[in-house]
């Protein structure tokens, strides 16, 4: 059987005349579409026999074909094989990804270079934009990854012989040093908070939790009397869902001033049944953390006159404070979600003790 189901749909694959053709086709799995599908590749197997160029027309998008009949492939453009990347892909992807991926190229790439050819694209015009523009080097290597997964797909598609995108070189990206908050610091902008604003980034503080993490705390995740906190869930974009990695799926000890954030909670007119932390303007979940930082964190700080940092640094800010108490940085990084403490190293190095690093590395 030359049809095998693959993750996104079905694979398409034999070799005919010492050729060897794949075409992946997304659809759902059942006995009627691998039926219908097995039925097309033997009309592409016949067409190819018989040099019966009729059958692009039923089938206009055809790898397969295109590679049999070599000159319709020379005629994709960046933009035309765009949206056959993502047609085969998205299904696999989160709702972030395809929101992420959806920008970079309606922003970066369809204007540039949508309208070129795959075969005329070269890697120095994409540096020749790269060197105008004012981006950051990160936004610069998402853009990069954008292209160069288009080409990848019609390469392995058999559209192009080369994936020119992959000489593309990565741009230098400018690591931002954390900038924690201090202990005077974070007693101002508790001192300033209220019900339920302030056991929120309290919690935030003394827990390290990324802020999708802590929108999605549900109580069943809490055990008040081990201290310890489940992370099962994150919220992005008002859609719950499990953390992306195996690492950030995690049991976490939570510190005296967390655990009195929560109990502060339970003992406020703000206490829900299932969720941990809710809009008290709603009494619901949050749906979105931007409205936090806008009309809450960020007017606290401007008038107890806190240099403004994002509500990011309140993870950074739990990571030095356990760092500089002396905590293990392997217990750091497994209470963040880290798989190991290499990003602990990178990011934290100079809040670890000589002695912590000494352990380690014996």
């Amino acid at each position: 059987m030359s049809v095998t189901e693959v993750k996104s749909g079905y694979l398409i694959k034999f070799f005919l005349h010492n050729e060897r053709y794949t075409e992946t086709i997304p659809a759902l799995h059942n006995k009627t579409t691998k039926k219908r599908i097995s039925e097309q590749e033997t009309i592409y197997k016949t067409a190819i026999s018989i040099s019966d160029k009729s059958s692009l027309d039923k089938y206009p998008n055809s790898k397969i074909l295109q590679k049999a009949f070599k000159c319709e492939s020379d005629a994709f453009t960046i933009d035309d094989y765009s949206s056959i990347w993502f047609q085969q892909k998205q299904r696999n992807w989160s709702h972030t990804t395809i929101r992420g991926y959806s920008q970079k190229y309606n922003s970066y790439i369809k204007p540039n270079f949508g309208h070129m050819r795959l075969k005329d694209f070269k890697a120095s015009m994409f540096d020749e934009w790269a060197s105008k523009q004012t981006l950051s080097g990160k936004s610069i290597n998402e853009a990069r990854n954008v292209i160069h997964q288009i080409f990848k797909r019609a390469f392995f598609d058999g559209v192009i012989d080369s994936n020119t995108a992959e000489r593309i070189e990565r741009y230098k990206q400018d690591q931002k040093e954390p900038e924690p908050f201090t202990k005077v610091e974070i007693a101002k902008i508790l001192d300033a908070l209220e019900t339920p604003y302030r056991e929120f980034f309290q919690f935030a503080i003394w827990t390290g939790l990324r802020t999708g993490e802590l929108l999605a705390l549900r109580w069943q995740d809490v055990d008040l009397d081990k201290g310890v906190a489940h992370i099962r869930k994150n919220i992005t974009l008002n859609k719950e869902k499990e953390p992306k990695t195996k690492g950030s799926i995690r049991t976490i000890e939570m510190q005296f001033e967390a655990i009195q954030a929560l109990k502060s909670i339970i003992n406020s007119k703000y206490c829900d049944e299932y969720r941990v932390f809710i809009d008290p303007k709603t009494n619901t979940t949050y749906k979105y953390a931007d409205g936090l930082r806008k009309y809450v964190w960020k007017p606290t700080l401007n008038k107890i006159g806190v240099k403004y940092r994002y509500p990011y640094q309140c993870r950074h800010t739990f990571a030095s404070m356990m760092l500089t108490s002396g905590k293990n940085p392997m217990w750091v990084a497994s209470q963040m979600g880290h798989a190991d403490w290499g990003m602990i190293r990178k990011t934290y190095g100079r809040w670890i003790p000589e002695s912590s690093q000494n352990k380690i590395s014996q």
